[in-house]
């Protein structure tokens, strides 16, 4: 197994979060893992992006280059990153946030034939649940469904240990984490 994700979004939007998610559940599963954030000096609001690498084997550079997967929460994150990487495997929209138009789809034409492009409304789906906080954990769910990276209980193990001190916010986000099935 060997994954490059490139996940992006604002600040407040829990995209570093979800970064370190990804790379906790890659060693209770026994995987290595990278993880390279960067945030602008706003930081809520402000663009947010982290690269996470997960192997099977050593990794040797935190860098992301040609991501397998691409997840982006946000339209001005999107507009951004989309010529920078160009997503191999998947690409996940927030479709809450990120309006169809003439010239995203210019951009997307541009991608590999075999680019999965999965569109969840992320925001709307957590507004539901109680909390736009936890869009990120519903585009997780998601991530999951379709890649299959992780075993679904190594997520709620994760979870279980980081809000551990937090039952209410455990709570939401195991709910975030089972709102697409």
């Amino acid at each position: 197994m060997y994954e490059e994700i490139f996940i992006a979004g604002s600040g407040g939007q829990g995209i570093l979060s979800l970064g370190k998610i990804l790379v906790y559940t890659s060693l209770q599963e026994d995987k290595y893992a990278t993880y390279y954030p960067s945030y602008g000096a706003e930081v809520r609001g402000g663009t947010a992006s982290c690269m996470v690498k997960i192997s099977d084997r050593f990794i040797y550079s935190p860098i992301v280059e040609n991501p397998t997967i691409m997840i982006i929460m946000n339209l001005p994150s999107y507009l951004k990153f989309v010529r920078k990487f160009l997503p191999q495997k998947f690409l996940f929209l927030n479709s809450s946030l990120i309006e169809e138009k003439e010239d995203i789809k210019d951009l997307i034409k541009n991608y590999p034939k075999n680019l999965k492009i999965i569109k969840v409304s992320a925001t709307e789906i957590a507004n539901k649940i109680g909390s736009t906080v936890v869009s990120n954990i519903v585009m997780l769910s998601a991530v999951l469904k379709e890649t299959k990276i992780f075993k679904i209980d190594s997520i709620k193990i994760t979870l279980e240990k980081i809000f551990s001190k937090n039952k209410k916010v455990l709570q939401t986000n195991l709910k975030a984490l089972n709102a697409l099935e």
